[in-house]
C-alpha cells in the first residue's frame, strides 16, 4: 500500500474545500430550517403560559318577562249628581246622600225592575265603601260590565213615602142648599195630608147621613178642566177616598200616590174640588181649588 503525504499548504485547502461544498449542497437543495432559540431566562419561562386555551364566548339566553297586565275590575261612573238609596227605587225615601259627578263607584249586583220602576245597580261608594242603590240607566252611569250579569241582591219594602200637602186656595162654590144661606144646611169640606178630603152636610150642629135624607155624595176630582178622579159615595163618613170612617188613606203603590188602585198616578199641581150631594131629592155643588205638593 502507498500513502500519499500532502503537503502543509494542501492540509489547509482541504477542509476549506469541504465547507464550500456542504455550502453548495445548501444552496442548490432544501432550504435549512432554523430553529429559534428557547428562552433560558428563568423569569421569560415563568411569564409565558403552560398551556393555551380557547375560551369561546358564552352566549346567555335571557328570558324577557312579560309585565302582567291586570284586568280592571267592575267598575263605574257617575255621569251626574246622582241619588245612592237604601233600596231599588225612587219610593226608598230620603237618600242615603248625593254622589257627585265623576265619582267612581264598585257595581256588586243589579235589580232589573225597581220601585217604582227602572233598572237599579248595588254598588259600593268611595270614600267609606258603604253600599247602596243609584239608578242604572245609560244617563247617570257609564260601567265596564254588563250590569245583567251581576247577582241580584235581595232587598226590603219601601218605608212609607211622605204624604202629599194639600192647600184650599179658594173660597167655596156653587149652587143649592149648601151655598143658599136660607136653606140652614152647612157643608163643610176639610182636607188632610192622609185621607186628602173629607165631606160633611150639617143640620143645626148635627151632621147628616143616609139615615138623615143623604141619598148621595159624588166627587169630582179635576185638573186643568180635566177630571181625573171621581166616586160616588153613599154612606157616611163621606169621603173621597171612601171609608165609613174613619176615611180611607191614600193608595200607594210602588212608593208612588194614585188615585185609585191601578189608577192614574198623582201629580203635583192645581186642582179643583168638586161636590154634587143630593138630599131629599134636592142637589146641591159645592166646590173649591186646591194644590197638591208631591214630596
Amino acid at each position: 500500500m502507498k500513502y500519499r503525504i500532502f503537503s502543509r499548504s494542501q492540509r489547509v485547502l482541504l477542509p476549506l474545500l469541504s465547507i464550500l461544498l456542504i455550502l453548495a449542497c445548501s444552496i442548490s437543495g432544501s432550504p435549512v430550517s432554523t430553529v429559534s432559540p428557547q428562552p433560558t431566562d428563568p423569569q421569560d419561562i415563568a411569564t409565558q403560559p403552560e398551556d393555551t386555551e380557547i375560551v369561546q364566548p358564552t352566549v346567555t339566553s335571557e328570558v324577557i318577562q312579560e309585565p302582567t297586565v291586570t284586568s280592571p275590575g267592575p267598575s263605574c261612573t257617575v255621569l251626574q249628581n246622582l241619588n245612592l238609596r237604601s233600596g231599588p227605587g225612587t219610593a226608598y225615601r230620603p237618600p242615603i246622600r248625593v254622589l257627585p259627578a265623576n265619582t267612581v263607584i264598585t257595581p256588586v249586583g243589579f235589580a232589573p225592575q225597581g220601585i217604582p220602576g227602572g233598572t237599579w245597580a248595588y254598588v259600593q261608594a268611595p270614600p267609606n265603601q258603604d253600599k247602596g242603590w243609584v239608578s242604572a240607566g245609560a244617563q247617570y252611569i257609564s260601567c265596564n260590565i254588563d250590569l245583567p250579569t251581576l247577582p241580584a241582591v235581595p232587598f226590603g219594602t219601601p218605608p212609607p213615602p211622605p204624604l202629599p200637602k194639600s192647600t184650599q186656595t179658594s173660597n167655596p162654590d156653587g149652587n143649592g142648599f149648601c151655598i143658599d144661606p136660607d136653606s140652614g144646611l152647612i157643608c163643610v169640606g176639610t182636607f188632610s195630608a192622609e185621607t186628602l178630603f173629607q165631606f160633611q152636610i150639617i143640620k143645626d150642629g148635627v151632621e147628616l147621613n143616609e139615615n138623615n135624607g143623604v141619598e148621595q155624595v159624588t166627587f169630582n176630582v179635576k185638573k186643568d178642566g180635566e177630571v181625573v178622579y171621581t166616586l160616588d159615595e153613599l154612606h157616611a163618613a163621606y169621603c173621597v177616598f171612601s171609608g165609613n170612617g174613619p176615611c180611607n188613606p191614600w193608595t200607594v203603590e210602588n212608593g208612588v200616590f194614585k188615585w185609585s188602585p191601578g189608577g192614574t198616578p198623582v201629580e203635583s199641581g192645581n186642582y179643583e174640588m168638586e161636590v154634587i150631594a143630593t138630599l131629599d131629592g134636592d142637589t146641591s155643588r159645592w166646590g173649591v181649588t186646591f194644590t197638591l205638593t208631591l214630596p
